[in-house]
């Protein structure tokens, strides 16, 4: 089943194909744009033909975008995790792990091309990828808000998905919505610590 027509030497295993499609695909996504890349162009430069992208991602185009999403989500939530992991305060890992995560995405070309404007109403597979990008914070975060809730930190009647879902759009927002006025970092930090972690965390 591996032995395809690949660009380099054919992979080792179905799920090293798969992150070479992933691979290609986001290859595809730098010089096109999501909206724009085709299966065909992520083929093309896989190497591959169509038969062989389908033979590993049978939802084609969509569950490739899907793969990309999963796979730069989970990377990068390793590395928040070793970013925030030393903070003092719930509340002081908030505040820095939204302000990691809006640098990240504005500095990582893939990550940025999935929330892309451009992307929206072309492909059903973003409606996908967004409640997997969900469960994933949700996942991250739900075991540090439970100890919180354990030792008392959070405010009454939080819920732990439910917070772990207003990050992410609070996340959303400020990498989509550009504010009224621009606040220095500090003033950012005030910001989110008043209005993001104050919204969770027991004062």
């Amino acid at each position: 089943m591996l032995r395809e027509s690949w660009r380099s030497d054919a992979p080792s295993s179905v799920d090293d194909a798969r992150d070479r499609l992933i691979d290609a695909a986001e290859t595809c996504f730098t010089r096109f744009g999501v909206a724009k890349t085709t299966l065909e162009d992520i083929a093309t430069e896989a190497g591959v033909s169509r038969a062989t992208v389908y033979r590993y991602f049978e939802g084609g185009r969509d569950e490739i975008i899907l793969g990309v999403v999963l796979r730069e989500g989970r990377e990068f939530l390793e590395s928040l995790g070793r970013r925030v992991q030393h903070e003092e305060t719930l509340g002081d890992a908030i505040v820095e792990g939204v302000l990691y995560t809006v640098a990240a995405v504005r500095k990582n070309q893939h990550l940025a091309l999935l929330f892309a404007p451009e992307v929206a109403g072309h492909t059903t597979s973003i409606a996908g990828a967004s409640t997997a990008l969900y469960e994933l914070t949700q996942d991250f975060l739900r075991p540090i808000f439970e100890q919180a809730r354990a030792a008392g930190q959070l405010r009454d009647g939080i819920i732990a998905d439910d917070a772990a879902e207003f990050v992410l759009r609070m996340i959303l927002s400020l990498l989509s919505v550009a504010g009224p006025r621009k606040r220095s970092q500090t003033k950012e930090r005030e910001f989110l610590r008043t209005y993001c972690a104050g919204a969770i965390v027991r004062e």
